[in-house]
């Protein structure tokens, strides 16, 4: 029995690792000894840390970089296994580095969809109004859902159209907000029962109560459809197209920080990544060279 097949035994009846992980692990370890077999007949049990990592090398323009995080743990349970029984002496894995995760492209909304949404006709009753100043206040001041559902009216200054957020670790930051945003929120509240009571949140359910973060899923998931939008739309993808948006438009990245309510800069540099990628495809489309 080779030491791949004693592996997979290990993992199933000792670690109790399930047949699908198993079977994975000892698939990329087989892969590489195919890989050194061919290449200069190298046994598994010794290869160095070096051997390992050109090993890596050779894949890391071919392979997610999430495929190569399961590689690297398979690759040290397996040396890991057999130093443990003695087979080898040191184990060549352990100083390996992991390659840092990408991180995912937020997903959002293009402008011809943005466009539909914000020019949808909504009814002139309590919902429509209500369900226009949502996208309304998302698409102009970036705000995050939860932030959202707890603005007051004393927190929005109408006359000089801008809202005070309480973001993440409490921490507040004056937002400005369009004109039509500002309109559509006066229009909802002339219509809603209470008015604009200073110390009321702002949106409310159907019956009265505060809206919560599922309510305004809910009506996304409803706007989207008689948009003719076939796809799902969440407020934070709202929040992304605003970021996005703005930077394309030329915001200074620093103030788009400060709107977004981020710690870091580098959080908010994640937009810039969206904007080449989007400069990319109208560049793939118009290029004559890319038909």
């Amino acid at each position: 029995m080779s030491n791949i097949d004693l592996f997979h035994d290990f993992l199933l009846h000792e670690k109790r690792y399930s047949r699908k992980t198993a079977d994975s692990y000892c698939l990329d370890i087989d892969l590489m000894r195919r890989f050194f077999a061919e290449n200069g007949e190298i046994e598994l049990e010794e290869l160095t840390r070096d051997d390992i990592e050109d090993y890596l090398g050779a894949l890391y323009s071919e392979e997610k970089v999430s495929s190569l995080h399961r590689k690297i743990a398979a690759f040290r349970h397996f040396y890991k296994f057999l130093q443990k029984r003695e087979i080898i002496c040191e184990n060549p894995t352990l100083l390996i580095r992991t390659p840092k995760m990408d991180k995912p492209l937020p997903h959002l909304l293009s402008r011809e969809e943005m466009n539909k949404i914000i020019s949808f006709n909504y009814p002139d009753d309590l919902k429509g109004l209500r369900d226009r100043a949502i996208v309304e206040m998302l698409y102009s001041s970036g705000v995050r859902v939860g932030e959202l559902v707890t603005i007051r009216v004393k927190d929005l200054d109408f006359r000089e159209k801008t809202v005070t957020v309480l973001g993440k670790g409490s921490k507040e930051r004056l937002i400005p907000v369009t004109h039509q945003a500002i309109e559509s929120i006066e229009n909802y509240l002339l219509k809603r029962k209470g008015g604009k009571d200073p110390n009321a949140v702002i949106f409310c359910n159907l019956r009265g109560g505060a809206l919560t973060e599922r309510g305004v899923q809910f009506i996304l998931d409803g706007l989207a459809l008689k948009c003719g939008i076939y796809r799902k739309i969440t407020p934070h993808m709202l929040r992304h197209s605003f970021a996005t948006h703005f930077l394309e438009n030329g915001m200074n990245l620093r103030y788009l920080q400060h709107l977004l309510g981020h710690e870091n800069l580098s959080t908010t540099e994640i937009y810039t990544h969206v904007s080449i990628e989007q400069l990319k495809k109208v560049y793939r489309e118009a290029h004559p060279g890319s038909k």
